[in-house]
């Protein structure tokens, strides 16, 4: 171990550690692991673990937001109300619950942007959406969420036309109004019970309860220890990712400085060397595993919904 430089022994020992844990197991009650990958990325929509199998896929969930606006829309019409209809932003094939757990960025981000957004990441139906927001109406608003009875002679529906849509939607497999998470809190939705994005409300609480553990694991302490020495050899003092990720230096600046730049691509870099993201990608599949047996019947439970929840959106867009 002396010949060697610090990071990469320990980097070799780490390895060691791993590979006994797999067949042995951890002291502690740690779960074993399986192979520690080593991705040849830093990209986080390139991360897979187990609980995105209780996910709808990007194209199904926007397949969920297009008969929603589409259904509150013919409802508004029906009643008299054509002005200002929802807008539909256009398909960006990304998921609605992303994989930002371990702080990654593709180096080339990085190197242009440190840990800001690219412009061009940034939803570009979200802009639509805020102006939608702030130009409705009280008139509007009251026929969409039910506070009036009628309108133009009309009955307005129950929950108004958002309400209309939900059921619609969720015709034959409606949740409870207060559902118990993953994690032991109770998430509450008011009348109509979820619809879209439960799904991924349930795993994010599921994922939540699993972080937990990673970071108290001692093999991610242990690699994120070394990425600390690593970033320590390049003169930067951070105990962890975070801690880099959300320095005051540049936590409110609009744009990324050369010195943001820099941590940023030494992180990166650092992340890649002392393989990070994959001993956190074990560990959290690890925990993942366990909290998919303790929370098998909601997970279950949101992801069968979810599915009823497709096949009646669509019908309702081949309907319209």
């Amino acid at each position: 171990m002396t010949a060697l430089p610090r990071v990469v022994g320990a980097v070799a020992l780490l390895a060691l550690t791993m590979c006994a844990c797999s067949t042995s197991g951890a002291e502690g009650g740690e779960p074993k692991l399986g192979s520690v990958p080593t991705p040849g990325h830093l990209d986080a929509a390139q991360i897979t673990t187990p609980l995105d199998a209780y996910l709808p896929s990007p194209e199904e969930n926007y397949t969920l937001k297009k008969a929603r606006v589409l259904l509150v829309n013919s409802c508004m019409r029906e009643l008299g109300y054509a002005q200002n209809p929802q807008p539909l932003s256009r398909f960006s094939g990304e998921a609605y619950l992303e994989h930002g757990e371990f702080l990654v960025v593709p180096l080339e981000q990085a190197e242009r942007y440190g840990y800001k957004e690219p412009p061009e990441g940034k939803d570009a139906g979200a802009g639509a959406e805020s102006r939608y927001g702030k130009s409705v109406t009280d008139t509007q608003g009251s026929l969409l969420t039910g506070k009036v009875p009628t309108f133009n002679g009309k009955k307005v529906p129950a929950e108004g036309c958002e309400g209309e849509a939900l059921r619609i939607i969720t015709k034959g497999a409606a949740t409870a109004e207060e559902v118990t998470m993953p994690d032991g809190s109770a998430a509450g939705s008011g009348k109509g019970g979820f619809g879209e994005g439960y799904a991924e409300m349930v795993v994010s609480s599921a994922r939540g309860k699993a972080m937990a553990k990673v970071r108290e694991d001692s093999r991610f302490q242990d690699v994120t220890e070394l990425w600390s020495d690593c970033m320590e050899k390049q003169g930067y003092d951070y105990d962890s990712p975070s801690s880099a990720w959300n320095d005051k230096k540049w936590a409110d600046a609009s744009r990324a400085g050369k010195q943001e730049i820099a941590v940023a691509v030494a992180d990166m870099g650092c992340k890649k060397k002392v393989n990070y993201l994959g001993v956190g990608i074990a560990v959290e599949t690890a925990y993942e595993k366990q909290v998919i047996e303790e929370s098998a019947e909601v997970l279950e439970d949101a992801k069968d919904k979810t599915a009823r929840w497709i096949q009646n959106a669509n019908q309702a867009i081949e309907a319209r």
